[in-house]
């Protein structure tokens, strides 16, 4: 992988110190250090950086008037080699004081001692669904990041190509004679699909040290039964990642892509009046299920006390519902995980966006599958590798789903003791 190249765009958010009319001593300005990941191409450019400017000077400029002697300082970064930039930027002593990523990536960072982790009172959780700071949670329970939006998975396609997207997995098999599909080798890409089999009572109960039961291990081989089966399609194509995906839908290689909805604004510019969304394909669970990846605001390690205590005004800042309320509608790609904030947002996206919308009103109510078998996963290295190999062994052929399934759920089992 080519060594990732951060531009350091002097963001125009010169959050100037508004001392006329203001009572009480003047406070010297304190630099906050903020990076932000994007995902749309492998080099930050001067359009990249317009783009966030136009999205979050406006919110974040407003944390002035919480306290105008904060100065943030925002830096870009591509999602290729992240982890290993901060890691070399926090070794010499000049690492970030705040991170805006994936929940993914936190929980990565967190695991190489990259960021702190955060305490959030029972006040601060009030008006975010638990199971959200789930996916934030390291394996030994710290919190990552504050969790702050939410980008949805759904189904990207190219409606000139497909006049109907498939409804369910068994529909998209079938659709797949005439069409081209296409999903990414990635665990964390595929998980929708296990859920859509209930697959994850078994990973759970396997955790959990539960007696195996026939009916929860049937889910997960009838899960990758399906995989299999996708594989032998000669029109459903495995890519390695989100991005191979969504440049083969804008090169028309492909008809339909599974994409997450952080994406969507390139997909919007790149590929115009042809794109449309739609949810996941159902399979045969009946439970209500949204497929959500969180966008968190984590604390570096370098920090000045002084810089840290302003890195934390700036995260209570955006968790109030009325900046996430405008975070969230300038970029028109994702929910606040503030309740109050969502049912706004959600009320005002146009009607391109009603799939993600109905997937994030999905999310937020109280029966909706909590997701603890994935955040479990996902925040243990060594098990997201395990469940990985069995699941490309499958795809690939070199292991039978049902012994996939056993190597999966003993893998949990022994982990969980």
């Amino acid at each position: 992988m080519n060594p990732i190249r951060i531009r350091h765009l002097a963001l125009g958010i010169a959050l100037a110190a508004l001392t006329t009319g203001c009572s009480g001593p003047w406070k010297p300005p304190v630099v906050v250090k903020v990076v932000r990941t994007i995902n749309s191409a492998e080099t930050v450019s001067s359009r990249d950086y317009e783009r966030l400017r136009e999205i979050t000077e406006d919110a974040i400029s407003h944390i002035k008037g919480v306290d105008p002697s904060i100065r943030p300082q925002l830096t870009l970064s591509s999602q290729a080699n992240f982890v290993e930039e901060i890691a070399a930027q926090t070794q010499s002593g000049f690492g970030p004081d705040l991170l805006i990523t994936d929940s993914d990536t936190a929980l990565e960072l967190y695991n190489r001692n990259l960021v702190d982790p955060i305490t959030l009172s029972a006040e601060d959780r009030a008006d975010t669904p638990p199971y959200l700071f789930e996916l934030v949670t390291a394996q030994d329970g710290q919190l990552v990041g504050r969790p702050v939006n939410q980008f949805v998975q759904l189904a990207c396609f190219n409606k000139e190509r497909l006049a109907s997207p498939p409804e369910t997995l068994k529909e998209m098999q079938q659709d797949s004679d005439e069409n081209n599909f296409g999903m990414a080798l990635q665990l964390k890409d595929l998980f929708w699909s296990a859920e859509s089999f209930d697959a994850g009572e078994a990973m759970e109960a396997a955790l959990n040290n539960l007696p195996p039961s026939p009916e929860r291990q049937l889910n997960v081989t009838n899960w990758l039964r399906w995989l299999e089966a996708a594989s032998y399609q000669q029109n459903i194509r495995f890519l390695n990642d989100q991005r191979s995906l969504r440049k083969a839908l804008i090169n028309e290689e492909l008809d339909w892509i599974t994409c997450w909805s952080s994406s969507l604004r390139e997909l919007r510019e790149k590929f115009k009046d042809k794109l449309e969304l739609a949810p996941l394909p159902k399979g045969p669970s009946t439970r209500l299920k949204a497929t959500t990846k969180l966008q968190v605001w984590s604390l570096g390690r370098n920090s000045s006390p002084k810089q840290r205590e302003k890195a934390l005004v700036m995260i209570d800042f955006i968790s109030k519902p009325w900046a996430q309320k405008t975070y969230a509608l300038a970029g028109r790609n994702s929910l606040p995980v503030n309740r109050k904030a969502a049912k706004i947002v959600a009320s005002k996206i146009p009607g391109g966006t009603e799939a993600l919308v109905m997937y994030a009103q999905q999310s937020l109510q109280e029966n909706a599958a909590k997701g603890q078998s994935k955040a479990r996963v996902f925040r243990d290295p060594v098990q997201y590798e395990a469940i990985s190999d069995a699941l490309l062994d499958t795809i690939y052929d070199i292991r039978s789903p049902e012994e996939a399934t056993q190597d999966i759920l003993k893998s949990l089992r022994e982990s969980g003791q």
